[in-house]
């Protein structure tokens, strides 16, 4: 038995022993495909600290990875953001990053961000985008919104923004305060609009003003500007679905001046800016505001036409009414002379062929008669036909039954039973049954078939 311990390893001296091999390995820099997530800054100094994850078709994440990127390559990769309309980094987007492997002994492998390029984050935006689209399309969903007619007036707005967001005060500002006097009549459903959980919060807001949809014409989607990444939740496909099939007109004014989302392209009405929302709002309803003012000055000539109208009117129906009376009384008179008329020749024309008819049938009743007749005659031959044969068979098997009854009474007949050498024994004139009837002395009557014998009882045994 070999008893030599065999060779072993401190943890450090194990995982270091990794960590050369990694680096042997990994000696360059890679471009890697990844969702960012849980992305924070932190320290001293703002390093960035995240997990970049890789999803599968059903969205189920099939890889994941810490990641650091240092504070100088932090602020490197936002200016390179910010230059080319990304925006901010965040959660949720998905990036092409350069990166180097690295294995720590205490915190374990993580991947360090060396730069990442902007013009795939803005390419992911476009192709989810045109997804979001087809997919509204091929499902007859695009233009559900826009087939929904404005009402008129348009005063009763269901608004969702931020409270907080400066287009939401400059929109709320111009409505109120327009030159017109238009009278609007608004209810705030706050939702987050920016980051990654505005669209959860959006789709919250819209159910909560389904929930009072009858009080509301309208449903106002706004938010200020901001870089392209930030539109994505509204080219989320949940969100677009919730809004193209809402039951109320949707009028957007995402504030994005370069680019429309997806949201602005199925919505009845997009405008570019809240406060472009807000003007169209005004317009419209200064327009029907101007349209009735128009008609309210009209109004006294229209009456005034319509009065000299009426008058004129009332003139020439009261000279037709004089004469009317007459020419109705004599078109009446008419009428009921060609009806009188009409009348006595179709009295006449009936009586006719009322007496046609009655003489035809008077002749044919004889001969009627006398075919039902003869009908129901061979009717009742038919009918007794069977009867004979019938009848019969039934005096037949009655006068057989009357035999059987006759021979059966002959055969109990007591002096049938006599003659077989029987006897009726009686006593005092009543026929007795039981031994036990009959006392000593008693006076017995015993009949046979040829005469009748008197005798005494003796005794009973």
């Amino acid at each position: 038995m070999d008893t030599t311990s065999p060779r072993s390893f401190s943890l450090t001296e194990l995982l270091g022993s990794v960590r050369r091999c990694l680096e042997h390995s990994f000696p360059a820099h890679y471009w890697v495909r990844a969702e960012v997530s849980d992305l924070r800054r932190g320290g001293v100094q703002a390093h960035g600290y995240l997990e970049l994850l890789e999803k599968g078709q059903r969205g189920e994440v099939v890889a994941r990875v810490r990641a650091t990127i240092w504070a100088s390559t932090y602020n490197e990769i936002e200016r390179s953001f910010q230059r080319s309309g990304v925006g901010q980094l965040s959660s949720g987007m998905s990036i092409l990053a350069l990166v180097g492997v690295v294995y720590h002994e205490q915190y374990g492998l993580s991947l360090n961000i060396i730069d990442i390029d902007p013009r795939y984050s803005l390419g992911e935006i476009a192709r989810l985008r045109l997804e979001t689209i087809a997919r509204l399309r091929k499902e007859g969903l695009y233009d559900l919104n826009k087939e929904l007619s404005l009402p008129t007036p348009l005063q009763r707005l269901a608004i969702i923004s931020s409270p907080s967001a400066a287009g939401y005060g400059d929109f709320i500002r111009q409505l109120y305060d327009n030159a017109f006097g238009v009278v609007f009549y608004t209810a705030l459903f706050q939702a987050q609009m920016q980051g990654e959980h505005t669209t959860d919060s959006v789709i919250s807001a819209l159910g909560r003003v389904l929930e009072q949809e009858e009080h509301f014409d309208a449903v106002v989607i706004i938010r200020g500007g901001g870089a392209v990444s930030e539109l994505r939740a509204f080219d989320d496909y949940r969100l677009c679905e919730v809004c193209a099939q809402f039951p109320l007109p949707i009028i957007s004014g995402i504030g994005h001046e370069r680019d429309e989302s997806v949201l602005d392209l199925i919505a009845n009405r997009s405008l570019k800016t809240p406060t472009a929302v807000a003007a169209f709002l005004i317009e419209s309803q200064a327009s029907l505001l101007g349209e009735l003012q128009e008609l309210q000055k009209a109004l006294p000539q229209l009456l005034q036409t319509l009065s000299l109208g009426r008058g004129q009117m009332l003139h020439t129906l009261m000279a037709r009414l004089r004469i009317a009376p007459q020419r109705l009384f004599e078109q009446e008179q008419r009428r009921n002379t060609n009806l009188y008329s009409k009348l006595l020749v179709s009295a006449k024309g009936f009586l006719h062929e009322a007496r046609h008819v009655l003489a035809r049938d008077t002749q044919r009743i004889p001969s009627a008669l006398r075919y039902r007749l003869r009908e129901e005659k061979y009717s009742l031959e038919q009918s007794i036909a069977p009867l004979s044969p019938a009848l019969n068979h039934v005096r037949e098997r009655e006068e057989t039954r009357l035999a059987h009854y006759e021979q059966s009474i002959r055969l109990a007949h007591p002096d049938t039973i006599l003659r077989r050498g029987f006897s009726i024994i009686s006593s005092q004139g009543k026929i007795l049954t039981s031994a036990s009837a009959i006392t000593p002395e008693s006076p017995l009557e015993l009949r046979f078939h040829d005469g009748t014998v008197m005798a005494t009882a003796t005794g009973r045994k």
